[in-house]
């Protein structure tokens, strides 16, 4: 080979770290890649007894970076070590001392890439990076039969490789012999491997069933609230420096004295409980808990709970949705099979009672080593109060064991085992208001904490048998003041039961309880964070240098347009360059993820555009107006999706994506247009399923409509939109709706008459005219004409102001509006009104990815005040939201359900295809529609025209 020594690379063949290493030297002419490096290696047989996880690339002449974390970390250590000792912690001192001669003994270098594999590196660009200038060791061991244990252990080093052995296991095994050192972190290690790092929980309460591998390091760092302030990152600190991990030159190591041995080296049994499934499961009331009463567990963010329970005197109908980390939602409807609705035949029928409520539970802490997880609940908290309860509990986990401890009132109370304890705060305390609210939905706060208090708790065990949990709680309620239509014996506190997980998504429990009832219930279970859907898209562009184009006049742009559809990325693209700048203008195609589409279609004109080319302008478009730019760097871009960037991925550039205004579209026949289409007007049709329902209602408990919208659409100009809407009825039990005035509040019907509306088995449901308008760089308008939703029709505009990647937004909009005829034609109604709002949009970081909606204004029955949107995005795209309006109108003059308040889901529709597409639907559920707090139902808004400019539906 030529020497040159643009490229040096020292390969050493280490057959273990004592042995004597084999070398070959090579020295490479121009940039080299790394399969070059593996193949050379090769040929001289070096790779034939590689252990492949554990093969390292160094870049030797780099230890400047290294070198200097190292010695900061050693400062760090040497002051911590002083610390201590000032303050007379010797043993806290000699754990750092300990560890300072550890990472003395490190030998380290540079490794800017993980696991290396000569397979995929000749498969795949991604395994396969370009080397920077400069010399580098290829350490190439044999499978090794240890394991590294550094950190605050009284002997670090090299253990005897146990297979099937957990971490918790490994650390409990040297815990035994008193090897770990003074302020050892009691809950968490760290393994390391192939420079990555996963956490493993080691505690007595909670573990992980990580497993190591021969040559893995295992790292035990600091108790963190042992460490001052001022040394509150060195755990990750080290934790970084041993990413560049190389071998241990402590003494032990060259006097080649044995590895250490921990007594039980073993596998880690099968039936060990950290191989179990601990998570929380669902109790009578549809919410995490034992049987009757909740525990302070909480299930993964995003779990989704459906819930059937026979309690005999009840049945009960749940949703459940851990909303937040800390917070889980509730919504029930019980059924008292014992009571009628009403008292009067021809309005309700044989139709039993049935009540909706609302719980919702808080997490105050997390459980830690000896603190346990502490939480507060509500039950029945704006409902009608018949479950009505407070609550402060505790648990704390012993392996498979999990004990509750809490103290309740209001329904959880009524046995009144001792006195209230926030008696001694306030004698308004100490008793409970009699009764129950009689229109519901009201935050009764005088009520909550008040009253009689008793002790409730029990123990979920899981059992070595995997699927079966088996329950034991003591309870606090003696159901003396229950309603459910017949009276309820108690022959003991005391409840037993056994949850089966049938599958991963259904759980059945069965339960004996009060000392004479045999009770069961059945959750289906899915978790919003999580689903997803394989998908099937085309192979990602690679740009490699033989297919560009020599100049600008040799790129075929439509071919480019017909590429970006192919990748899904954009569609009607067009195309202006100037200078050295070209501009894709474009409308997002399939993929949720704006990203995903940048990264594509920037491919696609890195393999196209001549190397002249220096930035990439990524036009969104909306409405035929520009919205956001997203610009790119050319050369960053190519070197990274090429593999030449160190330490970057091929597919991580999100960072290379610039976000900004937009600049104006150039005018028609400018020179800088390259590809500039005439728009073609065209009709658009189609249909859409729907599915209205409602649930408690008096004639039946559970009411539907199904049914299939027919759209058509034409765009007249590039501002001008028509719409319309035909809705036809497949089928529908409203037919049994006995009560069809409207309601009997003192506002004007505008939703309580929906029964008359619903009798249509065809009707007009929409047809609007629509004008938009793209007033600045972060202005939008629209304005809009004609039978707006199926109740009313008349005009209306709105104005938005939302910056680029701006968390915020604002905007205000004013309709006009009459009330349509019931028969679902061309006709209306008197009553007229002018509505219109004030709105504030607001991401939330700090709230996991949460949108804050609020609307200030006059609703459609003239009633004033805000209405309240909550949305909350998981990582899977699916949105669950809440509302609520807070208007001058009283409870008492709104009538039942005292405000307007629902719920919805929005899904998006790729998590039920196979292909990636941007569509979404949607459920929602209004508990009670009455006539206060309710908004025009508009079929677009500009804040959802606009979301590109801040993303929060579309990621």
């Amino acid at each position: 080979m030529k020497l040159m020594l643009r490229n040096t690379l020292l390969i050493s063949a280490l057959f273990s770290l004592n042995a004597v290493a084999q070398q070959a030297k090579y020295e490479f002419e121009g940039p080299v890649r790394l399969q070059q490096v593996l193949n050379d290696a090769e040929s001289e047989g070096l790779l034939a007894d590689a252990y492949w996880p554990l093969v390292r690339l160094v870049k030797t002449d780099d230890k400047a970076e290294i070198e200097q974390q190292r010695n900061q970390i050693l400062a760090q250590l040497t002051e911590l070590e002083q610390y201590w000792q000032s303050r007379r912690e010797t043993e806290k001192a000699q754990s750092a001392a300990l560890l300072k001669s550890q990472v003395k003994s490190w030998q380290l270098g540079k490794q800017l890439w993980g696991q290396i594999s000569i397979e995929n590196a000749r498969t795949e660009l991604a395994s396969n990076p370009l080397l920077p200038a400069g010399e580098y060791k290829l350490y190439v061991p044999e499978r090794p039969d240890s394991v590294h244990v550094y950190g605050v252990v009284s002997t670090p080093g090299d253990y005897r490789y146990a297979s099937g052995k957990t971490v918790a296991d490994w650390l409990n095994s040297i815990d035994d012999s008193e090897g770990l050192g003074a302020a050892y972190n009691k809950s968490q290690a760290v393994r390391i491997r192939q420079n990555q790092q996963q956490t493993a929980d080691w505690a007595y309460y909670k573990q992980s069933d990580a497993e190591l591998l021969p040559g893995d390091i295992l790292w035990l760092g600091f108790e963190p609230n042992q460490l001052p302030p001022k040394f509150e990152s060195l755990n990750a600190d080290i934790r970084d420096l041993l990413m560049h991990f190389v071998a241990n030159e402590s003494e032990r190591n060259s006097l080649n004295l044995p590895v250490h041995e921990v007594e039980n080296n073993h596998a880690t049994s099968s039936w060990h409980w950290s191989r179990r499934d601990l998570s929380p499961s669902y109790g009578d009331y549809g919410s995490v808990g034992l049987l009757q009463t909740p525990t302070a567990r909480m299930a993964e963010e995003g779990a989704l709970a459906i819930t059937y329970s026979d309690m005999e005197e009840y049945r009960r109908y749940t949703v459940n949705l851990q909303l937040l980390p800390w917070l889980e939602t509730t919504a029930f409807y019980t059924e008292f099979p014992n009571r009628k609705y009403s008292n009067v035949p021809d309005f309700s029928g044989d139709n039993v009672f049935a009540d909706k409520g609302f719980d919702i539970k808080a997490r105050l802490w997390e459980e830690s080593y000896w603190v346990p997880e502490v939480s507060v609940g509500f039950r029945d908290f704006v409902g009608t109060g018949l479950f009505d309860a407070e609550y402060i509990v505790a648990n704390k986990r012993f392996g498979p064991l999990d004990v509750s401890l809490g103290v309740g009132f209001g329904r959880l109370g009524t046995r009144d085992d001792f006195t209230n304890p926030f008696c001694e705060l306030s004698d308004e305390y100490c008793d409970r208001e009699t009764g129950y609210g009689s229109g519901g939905g009201q935050l009764e706060y005088d009520r909550w904490f008040t009253g009689p208090a008793a002790l409730f708790g029990g123990v979920e065990y899981h059992t070595p048998w995997e699927p079966l949990s088996l329950k034991v709680e003591y309870e606090g309620n003696d159901y003396s003041d229950e309603r459910a239509g017949v009276p309820i014996k108690v022959d003991s506190r005391w409840n037993f039961g056994a949850n089966y997980q049938v599958t991963d998504y259904f759980d059945v429990q069965l339960s004996y309880e009060r000392g004479n009832t045999f009770m069961f219930n059945f959750s289906l279970r899915t978790n919003f964070g999580t689903l997803n859907q394989i998908k099937v898209t085309p192979d990602k562009t690679v740009p490699t240098p033989e297919k560009r184009k020599e100049s600008l006049d040799d790129v075929n742009w439509s071919a480019m347009n017909l590429a970006m559809r192919e990748q899904g990325a954009f569609s009607a693209a067009r195309f202006a360059a100037e200078d050295d700048e070209v501009t894709l203008f474009a409308y997002h195609l399939r993929y949720r993820d704006s990203s995903e589409a940048y990264d594509r279609a920037a491919r696609i004109m890195a393999a196209e555009l001549p190397d002249s080319v220096k930035t990439y302008n990524l036009v969104d478009m909306t409405l035929f107006d520009p919205n956001v730019n997203t610009r790119v760097n050319a050369d960053k871009f190519k070197d990274r999706v090429l593999n030449k960037d160190p330490g970057k991925a091929v597919d991580e550039t999100g960072d290379l994506f610039e976000r900004m205004d937009s600049p104006d579209m150039p005018a028609e026949g400018d020179d800088s247009w390259m590809l500039n289409p005439r728009n073609q007007f065209s009709n658009r049709f189609g249909l859409k399923p729907f599915l209205d329902q409602s649930f408690g209602n008096p004639e039946t408990f559970y009411t539907y409509q199904l049914g299939v919208y027919a759209f058509g659409r034409r765009w007249l100009t590039d501002n001008v939109e028509l719409f319309g809407e035909l809705g036809f009825n497949i089928a529908t039990n409203y037919d049994d709706f006995l009560f069809l005035d409207g309601g009997e509040d003192a506002l004007p019907d505008v939703r309580t008459n929906i029964r008359r509306y619903v009798q249509n088995d065809i009707w007009l449901d929409s047809a609007q005219v629509t004008y938009h308008k793209r007033l600045g760089q972060d202005w939008f308008a629209m304005a809009y004409a004609g039978y707006l939703e199926r109740m009313f029709g008349g005009v209306g505009a709105e104005v938005l102001y939302k910056p680029v990647d701006s968390r915020w937004a604002f905007g205000l909009r004013a309709n006009r509006v009459r009330q349509r005829d019931f028969n679902g034609g061309s006709g209306f109604l008197d009553y007229e009104v002018t509505t219109g709002f004030a709105s504030v949009y607001y991401q939330m970081p700090w709230l996991s990815d949460s949108l804050l909606q609020l609307d200030f204004g006059q609703f459609l029955a003239g009633d004033k005040g805000v209405n309240v949107t909550m949305q909350k995005r998981f990582d899977s795209g699916v949105i669950a939201g809440a509302y609520a309006a807070f208007t001058d109108v009283s409870s008492e003059e709104y009538g039942e359900g005292s405000f307007t308040k629902g719920f919805f889901i929005s899904i998006p529709f790729d998590l039920m295809s196979i292909r990636p597409t941007r569509e979404r639907v949607g459920f929602s559920w209004v508990p009670l529609s009455r006539n206060g707090g309710q908004q025009l139902q508009r079929r677009t808004r500009l804040y959802d025209y606009t979301d590109d400019r801040a993303p929060f539906y579309s990621r």
